[in-house]
């Protein structure tokens, strides 16, 4: 159920990815990375500009887990898959420095075949958490293709299925990123983030932290402009 749901999640979001007629500036995310959670995961995140001071998007993410609790249960094989829609509107602009503001809404699923730990399959557990993360990005242009960011972001993690509780409160997770322009048209960026939380039942994991790098693919019909657009 939980590789249906990535798999009609990417299915969306590339459907809406070449449907869409991109009048104004259009952006795709891919990426890979590691975090204190998952061993590895794949990150493509897709945002339309509609006007000078919104774009709205859609991120889907797959991951390997590395160390989760869920329900009780250390969760370190399996499989995880994040979607959901981020929103930034800019705040202000001003030269070389530019202030955002981030939110975004969406749905975590996890499935592990053998969620004692004991190499036998012998029950199977489908976690789904609700997602909801809100903050500032603060961009800075330091020359004519290379933007530093930074910020600062509020993720909550509620989880619904198998029972109802808060998994964890970030306060806040702090972001540090660099994008680079290669070309009229892409750019290489490398991110990270990182920030303690608080809250939750049972073990709550205390700490938290990512890193990642990719590429950005400009799908407008125009150039990217001088200043890098930061990355969600």
């Amino acid at each position: 159920m939980i590789k249906k749901n990535f798999f009609y999640a990417f299915a969306f979001a590339f459907t809406f990815l070449f449907l869409e007629k991109t009048k104004a500036q259009s952006i795709l995310d891919i990426s890979v990375g590691t975090s204190h959670q998952d061993k590895f995961f794949g990150n493509l995140a897709y945002r339309y500009q509609i006007n000078e001071k919104l774009r709205i998007g859609f991120e889907s993410q797959f991951a390997s887990p590395k160390y989760r609790f869920i329900d009780a249960k250390v969760i370190k094989t399996g499989y995880v898959a994040t979607t959901s829609i981020p929103l930034t509107v800019r705040l202000y602009q001003k030269q070389q420095i530019r202030l955002d503001l981030y939110t975004r809404v969406g749905a975590r699923f996890l499935g592990v075949i053998d969620p004692d730990g004991n190499d036998k399959p012998d029950s199977v557990l489908n976690a789904t958490a609700f997602v909801f993360e809100s903050g500032l990005l603060i961009t800075v242009q330091l020359n004519d293709g290379l933007n530093f960011q930074s910020g600062f972001t509020f993720p909550v993690f509620y989880q619904i299925q198998p029972s109802g509780l808060l998994e964890n409160v970030y306060v806040p997770i702090v972001h540090l990123g660099l994008n680079q322009k290669i070309g009229s048209k892409n750019v290489l960026f490398i991110k990270t983030a990182f920030g303690a939380a608080v809250g939750g039942d049972g073990d709550t994991q205390k700490f938290g932290k990512t890193i990642q790098a990719g590429i950005r693919f400009n799908l407008g019909s125009k150039k990217n402009p001088t200043f890098v657009e930061p990355s969600f």
